[in-house]
């Protein structure tokens, strides 16, 4: 395991002496509370890193260790109808206030598993080897995108937890084992089969956009404007009654009471087209302007990876992202921390390519298993004071 010595923090960003090697976008785990980082620069023998947890305490000469892997999430069903931060540790499952320095991801939760493959039979990157079932909702779960091979063990249909191994998959070169949630690193998109001409439409059910403004699924759209406009509760309103059938809503550095009122109101929605809580085909994301600014910037690229999980099992995905303004902003804190040369109006000279990795990756896709989906991306856009030429 690589490890590293800090001699120098400021803020959310530190510099940490090592003669390891590792590796850009590395997750870390920093000081003795083992706080969740990544590798944002290396240099011959020094690394730099951003902090996604509160670095009150941490002081030169504390211990960082690298993971080996890049930072990445859990992804499985347990996933809708709950509300997370943007690190996806789930806030309605803390057990105090607030969530303890260096937490981990949620504990395991049991679904009812059923295979629809046989041992002996051969499975390629995304196709289905079974179901997971919980309170009448089915889940597919599909072979990982990096796994191919011939099924040596199945499990029987039982109730299981969703870490646990429900199948191995000899690849010729070893076993596999896969369970019914798997990680995935956030900055990397899920690969598909093609992409698709965004050629339908999103029904919004809005009739004033749906006829002057129209929004092709899997491309993207904007909301601007300033304070108090009402783009939080248009997004409410698509939320509701578009036609996608998953809705990823991620508060990126709104005001705390905004997003209270936000985790108040959107649970207590009732879906138009069943009648049930919208809640239950919903995953919220909360990452409030208090909260660290480089979990900020995580916060965006773990909702697009959460939509993209879904994406593929053939579903359209609406993500509310709420506001890429705040993002923006994060970008431009930890760029003045590592003494960045600024470009207009003091945001980093990457805005425009970190903007582009993140709307591009909205699409209509067909999937690795040959059913089609898409990821249909609709930003708040809220520049400071209502001033439209800013870059963003």
């Amino acid at each position: 395991m690589n490890s590293a010595t800090i001699r120098w923090i400021g803020g959310p960003v530190l510099r940490a002496s090592s003669d390891s090697n590792f590796r850009m976008h590395e997750a870390l785990a920093v000081g003795p509370d083992r706080l969740l980082g990544e590798v944002i620069q290396l240099r011959d023998d020094e690394l730099i890193a951003q902090v996604y947890e509160d670095t009150t305490g941490l002081k030169p000469g504390d211990p960082v260790s690298g993971s080996g892997q890049p930072l990445s999430v859990r992804l499985g069903p347990a996933l809708l109808g709950n509300i997370f931060d943007g690190l996806l540790r789930p806030l309605g499952a803390a057990e105090e206030r607030f969530i303890k320095p260096g937490a981990e991801h949620r504990d395991g939760q049991r679904f009812t598993f059923r295979p629809t493959v046989a041992v002996g039979d051969s499975v390629a990157p995304g196709q289905r080897y079974g179901v997971a079932t919980r309170a009448l909702h089915d889940h597919d779960c599909l072979v990982p995108p990096d796994c191919s091979g011939r099924v040596e063990w199945l499990a029987a249909e039982a109730e299981v937890d969703d870490r646990a191994t429900v199948a191995r998959v000899d690849r010729g070169n070893g076993i596999v084992e896969i369970a019914l949630s798997e990680t995935w690193p956030v900055r990397t998109p899920r690969p598909v089969r093609r992409r698709l001409q965004a050629a339908a439409p999103l029904i919004t059910g809005q009739r004033i956009l749906d006829t002057l403004f129209p929004v092709a699924r899997g491309s993207r759209a904007a909301l601007p404007g300033g304070f108090g406009t009402g783009k939080t509760v248009l997004q409410e309103a698509l939320a509701k009654w578009c036609d996608a059938d998953i809705i990823v809503y991620v508060g990126c550095g709104e005001r705390g009471n905004e997003m209270a009122e936000v985790l108040d109101e959107l649970p207590q929605l009732e879906d138009p087209r069943t009648g049930r809580p919208l809640m239950e085909r919903t995953v919220i994301i909360a990452n409030t302007s208090n909260m660290p600014v480089a979990a900020r910037e995580a916060s965006i690229y773990t909702a697009i990876t959460v939509a993209e999980y879904f994406r593929d099992r053939g579903l359209h995905v609406a993500l509310m992202a709420d506001s890429t303004s705040r993002w923006a902003e994060a970008l431009r804190e930890v760029s003045g921390r590592l003494g960045e040369l600024p470009g207009e109006g003091g945001y980093p000279a990457y805005l425009s390519s970190r903007l582009a990795d993140f709307y591009e990756r909205a699409a209509r896709v067909r999937t690795l298993s040959g059913d089609e989906g898409s990821v249909t991306i609709i930003g708040a856009v809220s520049p400071p004071a209502g001033d439209f030429s800013e870059p963003v």
